[in-house]
């Protein structure tokens, strides 16, 4: 009985994790109070109520730091902040994107995760998933959270309604 709860609770939350295939194909957009960019270490961080947008992707924070590789794509993201949030629709029908906060929001291009670290928490539509770091894969749905003995993982989820 209670692998299938499980397995219903993994089944949510990954159908909630999906990004619009379109974000991948929209300009991003930062907006801070301060940048420092460093050409030669490919990397730039911002600083003071940052804002990143790209398509449905939003990421904010307090500090912001980007990654490029050599040829200037993006590779990653690093949010930190109190809290450090993170927001992205999955579908254009969606009613509500699904939102996560934690202490340090990782977004990687590359392999498509978003890692969140520090009194993490997702929410979707109809539920709630808390725990130490939360790490979901935008490409597969996978979703993997880990807790501790002080600090358990968590779901909350909302009846269906008839």
């Amino acid at each position: 009985m209670a692998k299938r709860y499980f397995i219903a609770i993994i089944w949510l939350i990954a159908s909630s994790a999906f990004a619009l295939p379109e974000d991948r194909d929209q300009l991003i957009e930062i907006s801070a109070d301060n940048a420092v960019i460093n050409e030669k270490q490919n990397e730039a961080e911002y600083t003071g109520a940052v804002l990143v947008t790209q398509g449905t992707l939003k990421l904010e924070g307090e500090l912001v730091n980007l990654k490029t590789n050599e040829a200037g794509e993006v590779e990653t993201f690093v949010s930190k902040g109190q809290p450090a949030r993170f927001e992205n629709l999955r579908q254009k029908t969606d009613k509500e994107p699904v939102r996560g906060r934690a202490t340090t929001i990782k977004y990687s291009y590359d392999t498509d995760r978003v890692v969140l670290t520090g009194d993490a928490e997702i929410i979707t539509e109809d539920s709630v998933f808390s725990g130490s770091e939360i790490t979901y894969d935008l490409d597969t749905g996978e979703v993997t959270a880990s807790g501790s003995h002080s600090k358990r993982v968590n779901m909350t989820m909302q009846p269906k309604k008839k």
